[in-house]
């Protein structure tokens, strides 16, 4: 146990010291962050690092629905710029208020539990102190705690551009205003939200995931369980997806079944600095977020290998009158000519979700 002070050293040094030795996962409580982000983060080295999460507040009505989308958004951005290879997650806890400092690795946790916030004078001007503690049973436990008390999980750049947008219209018709608006609006559920505008009913399409080039092979035990994740989509702008549908996604290679998703948002293309950085987003430009409703079996998917022919022969065999497609058709031929998604039927879509469940159940 040791004693951080911002008298003697900083809280900056300290954590700076704690990343340097390296982790599978940084976890950052702070209700309060750098309006600067982009550079306080900078003056951090995070190499080490494989993971970064973060969690925050995003309080409702509060001044923070004007200052917490631009914060979380350059945060964001940061990494996935200037290190993409680091995996970075932001959450919501709107009852925060404690502010620690987590590297976890396999057997061995370190923590930085202070009164200092994420931001400038947090780490280094204000008086703040803090203890830095080496791993125990109670580390563990105060990691649960932090993960049980999340209320929205793993916010995606996506929908952080979408909340500046929202607060900047709304700061725009306060332009009259002499003091700072009291910002009386509640953003993150408009952007978060996967339920449609309308009333309608979802549709569900069968995705495959990769190429021929760079197939999803079971002994790769690629994963999927991200609560969040871009479904691409091939050059051809596609049509009749929208935000509510139901999209199950098939790895191409395995033939496996991979996750399912609810699409949250609109139709997006990616940007040349995307392609840039990953070349792959020219063959498949366009892309919606989906949010994930199976994260658990995404996780561990080769171990079930659910088989979508298998699947497909099976509820033939159940519902031999029965069309698999929407345009009336009995199999996925389809999917085999390189489509990038196929529109199925209500029964069919519930049945392969049901095979995933299913396991899911099993599993828990």
């Amino acid at each position: 146990m040791k004693v951080i002070s911002n008298i003697t050293g900083t809280h900056h040094d300290e954590l700076q010291k704690l990343i340097t030795k390296g982790g599978d996962r940084l976890l950052i409580t702070s209700p309060f962050l750098a309006s600067n982000m982009t550079e306080f983060l900078a003056s951090f080295d995070f190499k080490n690092i494989k993971c970064i999460e973060l969690v925050t507040t995003f309080k409702a009505n509060a001044p923070e629905q004007l200052t917490k989308p631009k914060q979380l958004l350059d945060f964001l951005e940061y990494f996935h710029v200037h290190l993409p290879s680091i995996k970075v997650k932001v959450h919501v806890d709107n009852s925060l208020h404690g502010k620690v400092y987590i590297v976890t690795n396999t057997h061995e946790h370190q923590a930085i539990i202070t009164s200092a916030n994420f931001t400038n004078n947090g780490q280094k001007h204000n008086h703040e102190w803090g203890l830095l503690s080496g791993h125990s049973e109670q580390l563990v436990n105060l990691l649960d705690e932090i993960y049980e008390a999340i209320e929205y999980r793993e916010l995606t750049l996506t929908q952080l551009r979408k909340a500046v947008i929202f607060a900047e219209h709304y700061q725009s018709t306060k332009v009259w205003e002499t003091t700072q608006p009291q910002a009386d609006i509640d953003i993150l559920p408009r952007v978060y939200s996967s339920e449609s505008d309308s009333d309608k009913e979802s549709l569900y399409f069968l995705k495959p995931i990769g190429t021929s080039e760079e197939p999803v092979l079971l002994e790769d035990r690629q994963d999927f369980s991200d609560l969040h994740q871009n479904l691409h989509f091939s050059k051809k702008k596609p049509k009749g997806v929208t935000k509510g549908d139901i999209v199950i996604t098939t790895g191409v290679g395995s033939g496996s079944l991979l996750s399912y998703f609810k699409v949250t948002g609109s139709l997006f293309h990616v940007t040349e600095e995307e392609i840039k950085l990953e070349s792959w987003k020219e063959r498949w430009p366009w892309y919606m977020e989906g949010q994930n409703r199976s994260c658990d079996f995404g996780s561990s998917w080769w171990k079930h290998d659910i088989k979508r022919n298998e699947v497909l022969e099976e509820f033939r065999q159940l519902y031999p009158t029965t069309a698999v497609t929407t345009s009336g058709k009995f199999s996925l031929g389809t999917l085999n000519f390189g489509n990038d998604k196929v529109q199925i039927t209500k029964e069919f879509g519930e049945f392969l979700i049901s095979k995933i469940e299913n396991c899911i159940e099993q599993s828990s």
